[in-house]
């Protein structure tokens, strides 16, 4: 299991706790459009960084860390929001947001546009789906806006990004489809790449793959051992 950072070169991909609310990126970053109630927004109400922080605590306290920020040379430049949909009062205003409270939903998925380029998104999706799968989730669902739907709120994530991420519409809609990543098929591909490694290290002389503890996630490791 990751701890809470999780090192990819020179990045860092951490959870994210209240006292890293502040550090969230992009035009709409803080923002409560998803942990509001519709046309209800935040005014009169706290700042929005108080009510986020405030959001992350209770997420954390009943489900576990509600996402994840990456940081690049110590400077955070992506994170990705995810939370059960009882979490996410905005999801009453969508006619396709999922029936069942328990259904985990990616709700921002962001990069500083200085990072563009260097395969953030990517990263952020795959540390969400392993949040995802160690709380025992089948699939990982989104809203994402259309093209015609864009401009209407830039915290709905953009129905391309998604799809460019592995997720697949799941319930059509002319502005806010709602998308689906399968973590079972990605969980089996990761299985089936390990064994394909496995058999191909028994083919080499004196090496030797030695299966270790079933990981968290469900995935199977292996490490090699030289007997030589």
């Amino acid at each position: 299991m990751d701890g809470p950072v999780a090192r990819v070169g020179r990045r860092e991909v951490r959870l994210l706790t209240p006292d890293t609310v502040a550090d969230l990126v992009g035009s709409c970053a803080p923002c409560t459009y998803w942990q509001t109630l519709p046309r209800n927004g935040y005014r009169g109400g706290p700042e929005p960084l108080t009510l986020l922080t405030e959001w992350v605590r209770a997420v954390t306290d009943d489900w576990g860390p509600p996402g994840r920020v990456v940081y690049l040379e110590g400077a955070p430049v992506g994170h990705v929001l995810l939370a059960p949909a009882r979490h996410v009062p905005r999801l009453a205003a969508f006619a396709t947001g999922p029936s069942d409270p328990a259904t985990v939903m990616l709700v921002a998925l962001a990069v500083a546009d200085r990072s563009r380029g260097r395969g953030l998104r990517k990263t952020l999706v795959q540390a969400a789906a392993k949040d995802a799968l160690r709380h025992r989730a089948r699939s990982l669902d989104a809203i994402g806006a259309r093209p015609s739907a864009l401009g209407h709120h830039p915290c709905i994530p953009e129905l391309a990004d998604l799809q460019r991420a592995g997720f697949h519409v799941q319930r059509e809609h002319p502005s806010y489809p709602r998308l689906r990543l399968d973590l079972r098929n990605a969980l089996t591909l990761r299985d089936e790449a390990a064994e394909l490694l496995s058999r191909a290290l028994a083919r080499v002389p004196k090496v030797h793959p030695v299966p270790e503890t079933p990981h968290p996630d469900g995935a199977t490791r292996a490490r090699v051992r030289d007997r030589g």
